[in-house]
């Protein structure tokens, strides 16, 4: 069975990784736990945002207590994907097989697609409804304001008792990013642990127009090409995006807090900088001589700017390793070019986690699942790849040919666990995990890794300028309104609605850590 690739590659690729992680420093993901630093927000579907660590290479089953020694439990685990599979129970007994077999719990899978999982989330846990595992991240159902409700259990004393191997699976680092007011919240889901803002473009027109992709280093430089697409291409989109393309990464802003990276004083920014003007006024520019989707301030995924292939060049968020086989399979089968528009920044791994509820009944037996996600080869890859010889088949190594047609397709290995488990799709790179942890340990680490934002001082305020962003940023962003004339009422509004005072109350307990930690 799947058990037997951890010989020959995949056994050495394991060894090898294990070494890496002694001599690496790793990064984590995502957009960090501070909460409104000024970007948008990344689609889980765009290649999927950053995670925790890799010293936990695949290293074969959890080591709970023998499962016959366990009363028998049902878990529910709730977790976004991109679309309903048909054979999501033939799956979810696959892994309910394993799962019995090593702990004696078996689990109900409940994806939701990503479009309608903070809503619903919101309403189940509002509701106190009872479920056991629930992914959340720092962009979509976010970590901490739904901790700073209670939503989810502390897990230091769990990692002790039911996941001492899945906690010393992690570098500390990767666990602080978890940690709100001194405790751990959620388990960090190994991936790429930083962000480097990139474009992808299909290759069919990088070759039909001789583009050298080597002369895009900013989002600028991408016009004469939409030009050329807009005029020689009908049906095809030139630009698509989802809420617009604005990042500090591209800036020189700090994502952990919006400060610039030479500023010496350390002075949080306001909401609308010079920069992100630029870029909504690029944004309208492309939008008014129509580069740009003219939906692209209402979708709700990302994936729906390209998943027709229909679209020239996208905005990546991320930059992860590998990413251009994921968009080649969510793009029609259209190969695509990965183009990084500068290097890459430690994020966090707040941009993909999985916590147990408040309301779980038995959270020991959860924390041994989670465990065996991370930890267990098999288990792994069935919730990522589904079974063997149905939904994929193996080919050399730890490459896979998947059948997205099969009847299982997640596309988001970063969703469920440590992607170092993971078999490799055809078309990845074969060193797609070291190329990850070398870009984790190279990336640059923010001097505010570590702040944690509370804005319960500011909730009111931070309610109002969420209300403001959602009427206004996804618009402004996309270049669908014109910031000559929009703009100045944004701002007006975000003043309005307390956007100055949350500045000012970040910006006091960002003097106050600085000062706990020698760093001013």
């Amino acid at each position: 069975m799947l058990q037997k690739t951890m010989n020959g590659k995949s056994g050495f690729r394991t060894t090898l990784l294990a070494s890496i992680s002694l001599g690496v420093a790793l990064a984590a993901a995502g957009c960090g736990n501070s909460s409104n630093n000024g970007d948008a927000s990344p689609s889980a579907s765009a290649s999927g945002s950053a995670g925790a660590t890799a010293s936990a290479a695949a290293s074969g089953s959890a080591s709970p207590s023998a499962s016959s020694e366990l009363p028998p439990v049902e878990l529910t685990w709730y977790y976004p994907q991109n679309a309903a599979n048909a054979d999501l129970q033939l799956v979810n007994d696959a892994v309910n097989k394993i799962a019995k077999e090593k702990i004696n719990a078996t689990v109900k899978l409940s994806p939701i697609d990503f479009g309608t999982y903070e809503q619903k989330m919101n309403t189940m846990t509002a509701s106190g409804e009872k479920m056991d595992i629930v992914w959340t991240s720092s962009w979509l159902f976010k970590f901490d304001q739904n901790q700073l409700k209670g939503a989810f259990l502390p897990l230091d004393d769990l990692l002790k008792t039911s996941g001492q191997k899945l906690y010393d699976s992690l570098e500390k680092k990767f666990w602080d990013d978890a940690t709100l007011q001194g405790k751990i919240y959620a388990v960090p889901n190994f991936q790429f642990s930083a962000q480097r803002a990139s474009v992808v473009i299909q290759k069919r027109f990088i070759d039909k127009y001789n583009l050298d992709v080597s002369t895009i280093k900013k989002m600028e430089d991408l016009e004469p090409f939409l030009k050329q697409i807009k005029e020689g291409e009908p049906g095809i989109t030139p630009f698509g995006t989802q809420k617009g393309f604005y990042t500090a990464l591209l800036y020189g802003i700090d994502t952990k807090v919006p400060v610039y990276y030479t500023d010496e004083t350390n002075t949080v920014l306001p909401d609308v900088t010079d920069e992100m003007r630029a870029n909504y006024a690029l944004a309208h520019s492309w939008y008014t001589k129509g580069y740009i989707n003219q939906d692209a301030a209402t979708l709700k995924s990302a994936a729906d700017v390209y998943n027709k292939g229909t679209t020239a060049v996208w905005f990546d968020w991320t930059g992860k390793p590998g990413s251009e086989v994921e968009y080649k399979a969510a793009d029609g089968g259209n190969d695509v070019v990965l183009v990084p528009l500068g290097e890459p920044v430690f994020t966090g791994a707040a941009s993909t986690l999985n916590a147990i509820s408040r309301t779980s009944e038995n959270p020991e037996r959860a924390m041994m699942f989670l465990e065996l996600v991370n930890t267990d080869k098999e288990l792994y890859n069935t919730l990522v790849y589904g079974i063997e010889g149905k939904h994929y088949t193996k080919t050399t190594g730890d490459f896979i040919k998947i059948d997205q047609t099969a009847g299982y397709f997640t596309n988001t290995d970063w969703i469920f666990g440590n992607i170092t488990n993971e078999y490799l799709p055809e078309g990845s790179p074969a060193d797609k995990i070291e190329q990850t942890i070398k870009m984790n340990g190279d990336a640059r680490v923010s001097k505010y890794n570590g702040f944690v934002f509370n804005g319960e001082a500011v909730k009111t305020e931070i309610a109002n300028v969420n209300a403001v962003n959602g009427e206004y940023a996804a618009s402004l962003g996309t270049g669908t309104l014109d910031p000559a004339k929009y703009l100045p009422i944004y701002e007006e509004k975000l003043k309005k609605a307390g956007a100055e005072k949350i500045r000012a109350e970040k910006q006091k307990q960002l003097n106050e850590w600085l000062a706990a930690n020698g760093k001013q």
